[in-house]
């Protein structure tokens, strides 16, 4: 499957067409996102564990998000139940478990990168001068590192934002998926970077109501990167 590259402002087009799905039944997009609050806070409270299971099961509850919208899409009614429509498929299942198998693994080797590059000259200045001192960090080429591991961060999630959706809706390999979803990300920078920067302003007006807009922002721009998936891959 081929990556199309879209003009720049698509990136705002995104937003209309998920707020156009999200207004369609706003009452079930709000309740799966609840859910799916609700299931990170309940397994953030179990150590260690639970961050690694949810990162690795998150493929599989975006997926489900997914399959809304494409229903939605299609004209069908969606279901609260669609938030795990991503487990009822066994091979669609592993290959999403899979994808936030090596979403975790490459997150850990950033870790350790960002350890390897960072950790120890800041603990170096902390313990000879009682505090860490931005500018000794910047003028010691720390800054420069913690600008690559920026960079590797963004290079990670390019490689995952469609991903979900190519496994999900077009049963891709994992791998073949992360391939398809770089060349989309590199190939659409512009809108991406359009998509990006409409989303932070957005969420700067959803902080004023005591961050209550996120409510709805964030379901939106779930269905919004369908649309954006939808646009670039077919």
């Amino acid at each position: 499957m081929q990556a199309k590259s879209v003009s720049a402002g698509q990136g705002i087009s995104w937003f209309k067409c998920g707020w156009d799905l999200f207004k369609q039944d706003f009452g079930t997009w709000f309740i799966m996102f609840l859910i799916l609050v609700g299931l990170s806070i309940v397994l953030s409270f179990i150590p260690f564990i639970g961050s690694l299971a949810l990162m690795i099961i998150s493929p599989a509850l975006m997926g489900g998000f997914m399959y809304a919208a494409s229903e939605m899409d299609n004209g069908n009614k969606i279901e609260i139940g669609y938030l795990f429509q991503g487990f009822r498929d066994k091979a669609r299942m592993n290959k999403l478990l899979i994808l936030g198998g090596i979403y975790l693994l490459l997150q850990v080797l950033l870790i350790i990168v960002m350890f390897s590059l960072i950790g120890g000259s800041v603990m170096m200045s902390a313990s000879e001068t009682g505090s860490v001192d931005p500018a000794d960090i910047m003028s010691s080429g720390m800054g420069f590192s913690m600008i690559l591991i920026i960079l590797g961060g963004l290079t990670i999630m390019v490689g995952f934002i469609y991903s979900t959706p190519l496994v999900m809706l077009d049963n891709m390999a994992p791998i073949e998926s992360i391939k398809a979803s770089y060349s989309a990300g590199f190939k659409n920078i512009l809108p991406l970077l359009v998509f990006s920067l409409l989303y932070l302003l957005l969420a700067i007006v959803a902080i004023i109501p005591i961050g209550l807009g996120f409510l709805i922002l964030i379901p939106v721009s779930i269905t919004a990167l369908y649309c954006s998936y939808k646009s670039i891959f077919h």
